[in-house]
């Protein structure tokens, strides 16, 4: 038997050896609430494992500490796994799993008898304040920074000079979120006390030893009257993942140094972590700092002047996480940097976090105004965005700042039918047909002309003046019965004794009709006036106008949204909402317009280019659209557009310039039947409006074809193969346009007889 055991102690130690570990077990009998630990002193780096759940188990933490080496000049890392037994009893401890050189396995301790803590519970409090306030906060934002304070309070019950006072560093056992390291050291690995703020003791300073920093300040408070001996830890605690962080605070306090007078203190919390809600303004810059930061800058020189250096300094302060700092970049389009420096103020022991930032920028001239530079941090204290202006918005000599006078337009216009050829009218092909038989009426007017009776020219001219003189209140009752009547009876075929009421309701001018109506009834009777039909039209047409404004505010709601989105500066926003009402309706103008000018002020220049196209394509006479259109191609370094062209006309609209051309044409030859003209005028007006019919073609084919895109990129490589740029081959220039053949996922095929490639999709954007 003896020798049995002798050979399982043997084999445990080579398995011992063979894993290079160490295991330190908790003593045989441990006391409730009192930290206990693990040890498991390794020769290479440990990973632990998910620690197992267990109802008389509070796990309190893990720490990792290198050794010194070995006499065998061997590595040495003391891991610790600390916990304490909630209720006295027997305990059979979980195997704790371990990851040791590429290996998982699990270590086992076994039985553990726990033993009722003596201690009392109410001689020694372990209070923790968040950010001041005894109150555990229930919501914080990802990367904000709560400062942690650590308030170890222990009984003054000595009786003599001897400290009995026994303080311990907090452990913390934490889900989700991460301690700031106020201490580090090259080299080396941190220890637990690295992750407390680090007091001057005695004449310690940044740069003079005269004493031994602490990690800890001491303190005593009288409470309930009673004397209290008080320790107080300052730590910083990160957010780091959304959802819900977890975890406990623990310190082991007690009255006495005895560890039969300790009791290790648990503090358990659960916040919730919420995600930094999107930054709601496109101008702003965001800085990535979440918590309580002051940026204060200076700019010189005052004015930025072309082909000179224009250098931003920043202050940065605060408390928080720099890590999270996004690059700073100041520079524009134009406004390229040349040099840009970052000098933190301050160590790695540090309260407030220091720095200062330096930019120098270098204006070329191509661009004449730099954007106003604001910064954007995330305050948690009033849950939302905190801007600074660092900087105003700065126009250099010579050019005018285009961008403070965009402003969205607040109705979608007019919708334009796909393909352009469906926006004729149908008088226009009318026109185009009936317009030849121009001249044949006018021979045929001038025929009947020179046939009438003189007397019925002088009949038509007294009737066209006795109208006037009777709509215009100067006519007689006399001239109405012996001139007006006859001449009413004749031209409507009347027979001679029809009455007055007769001849009006043959009539089908209302207000002559009512106006004789008025004439009989006041020769007859002294009825009341009749009603006034032209008042009440008035009104109808005004109640039908309220009507139409109120259907038309309903349906641009949503333009409305896009809009505010745009005033607010929140263009990533405008530019999606924009998007939704042209996925609805590709076909008005002035939603391409709108968000041109949302993709401009966003710095995209090039879909802007391509948005403001598309709207010259559906309102080829916007002269704002022309504008912006010359605004963005000096931006990038092309020609402007003039400000009006009639050769950019849709091609609907040359065939309507052309019919009305047309019909002028047989227009002149009708006229020529009753003056001598040259026939060459006509000729000439016929064949305009044939070159203009030519024209609208050229136009469909090219400008107006299907399945055209504008290039984003500048200097974009042909693709013979997909994912394959060939740059033997011309480079396309950012605004070409060219027609696809073919489209998938990732790339669109452009096919000519002269050649054939493929160009990546995200380098394109589709054109009406």
């Amino acid at each position: 038997m003896l020798r049995l055991v002798l050979i399982l102690l043997a084999f445990s130690s080579l398995s011992s050896l063979a894993q290079q570990y160490d295991l330190v077990r908790p003593p045989g009998v441990i006391t409730e609430y009192r930290m206990e630990s693990v040890s498991i002193v390794t020769k290479a780096e440990m990973e632990l494992g998910e620690l197992p759940d267990h109802p008389k188990i509070t796990w309190l933490g893990y720490s990792s500490i290198r050794l010194q080496n070995n006499r065998y000049g061997e590595m040495q890392t003391d891991n610790r796994i600390y916990f304490i037994a909630d209720t006295p009893g027997l305990l059979e401890f979980p195997p704790i799993p371990i990851v040791l050189e590429n290996k998982e396995f699990f270590i086992r301790i076994g039985e553990l008898e726990v033993a009722r803590n003596r201690a009392s519970g109410t001689d020694t409090v372990l209070q923790v304040l968040w950010n001041n306030q005894p109150e555990i906060p229930k919501e914080v934002h990802l990367g904000e920074a709560v400062e942690i304070q650590f308030v170890e309070l222990v009984k003054n019950t000595r009786r003599s000079s001897v400290v009995q006072a026994s303080f311990s560093q907090p452990t913390s056992n934490i889900e989700g979120a991460q301690w700031h390291q106020y201490v580090r050291y090259s080299g080396r690995k941190p220890v637990p006390s690295d992750y407390f703020f680090t007091y001057a003791q005695g004449f310690w300073s940044r740069d003079r030893f005269g004493g031994s920093p602490e990690n800890y300040q001491d303190s005593s408070k009288r409470i309930d009257g009673f004397n209290y001996d008080v320790r107080t830890y300052k730590a910083r605690l990160y957010f780091t993942k959304t959802g819900k962080a977890s975890g406990h605070l623990a310190a082991t306090l007690g009255t006495s140094r005895s560890q039969t007078r300790q009791r290790t203190h648990v503090v358990p919390f659960e916040i919730d972590v919420l995600p930094i809600p999107p930054l709601p303004n496109d101008r702003a810059f965001d800085t990535g700092l979440v918590g309580d930061w002051q940026l204060e800058a200076r700019h010189r020189p005052n004015q930025p002047i072309a082909s000179r250096a224009f250098t931003i300094d920043l202050t940065i302060t605060g408390q928080g996480n720099p890590n999270l700092r996004n690059d700073f970049d100041f520079s524009a389009e134009g406004f390229p940097s040349v040099e840009s420096n970052l000098f933190p103020r301050v160590g790695s022991n540090y309260d407030f976090w220091e720095a200062d930032f330096t930019q120098t920028l270098l204006p070329t001239g191509k661009v004449g105004t730099l954007p106003p530079i604001t910064l954007a941090s995330f305050d948690t204290v009033a849950d939302q965005w905190r801007y600074t202006e660092i900087t105003p918005s700065f126009t250099l000599a010579g050019f005018s700042n285009v961008a403070a006078t965009l402003t969205p337009r607040t109705s979608p216009g007019t919708s334009t039918t796909r393909p352009v050829l469906l926006n004729l009218p149908i008088a226009t092909f009318g026109a185009f047909a009936l317009a030849p038989f121009l001249p044949f009426l006018f021979g045929f007017a001038r025929k009947r002309l020179e046939a009438r009776d003189p007397e019925q020219k002088a009949r038509e001219r007294t009737f066209q003046k006795l109208i006037a003189d009777f709509k215009a209140g100067r006519g007689t009752p006399e001239a109405i019965d012996h001139e007006l009547l006859p001449i009413l009876r004749h031209r409507l075929e009347l027979p001679t004794g029809s009455t007055v009421r007769e001849i009006a309701a043959a009539l089908e001018d209302p207000e002559l009709s009512a106006s004789l109506e008025t004439h009989a009834e006041s020769s007859f009777s002294t009825t009341a006036k009749p009603v006034n039909y032209p008042a009440l039209a008035s009104q109808l047409a005004k109640f039908a106008l309220i009507i139409l404004f109120t259907f038309s505010g309903l349906k641009g709601a949503t333009l409305a949204e896009a809009n505010a989105s745009f005033a607010e500066a929140n263009y990533r926003k405008a530019i999606e909402e924009y998007q939704a009402l042209i996925d609805e309706d590709p076909n008005r103008a002035s939603l391409h317009f709108n968000i041109a000018q949302a993709h401009l002020l966003a710095n995209d220049p090039a879909r802007a280019r391509a948005s403001c196209h598309t709207a010259l394509l559906l309102d080829p006479l916007d002269k704002e659209a022309r504008d912006l259109m010359s605004e963005i191609r000096e931006r990038q370094g092309d020609l402007t557009v003039a400000r009006n062209r009639l050769l950019d006309l849709r091609p609907d609209q040359w065939i309507i310039l052309a019919a009305a051309i047309w019909v002028f044409t047989f227009l002149y030859f009708g006229i020529r039947k009753f003056r001598p003209l040259p026939r060459w005028p006509g000729f000439t007006a016929g064949a305009l409006a044939l070159a203009l019919l030519a024209t609208a073609a050229w136009r469909q084919t090219h400008d107006y074809a299907g399945d055209q895109y504008m290039i984003l990129a500048d200097e974009l490589p042909r693709e013979p193969k997909a994912g394959t740029p060939d740059w033997n081959y011309p480079a396309l220039r950012a605004g070409q346009i060219v027609q696809v053949s073919e489209v998938n996922e990732t790339h669109v095929r452009v096919q000519s007889t002269e050649s054939s490639f493929w160009l990546p999709v995200r380098e394109l954007q589709q054109v009406w």
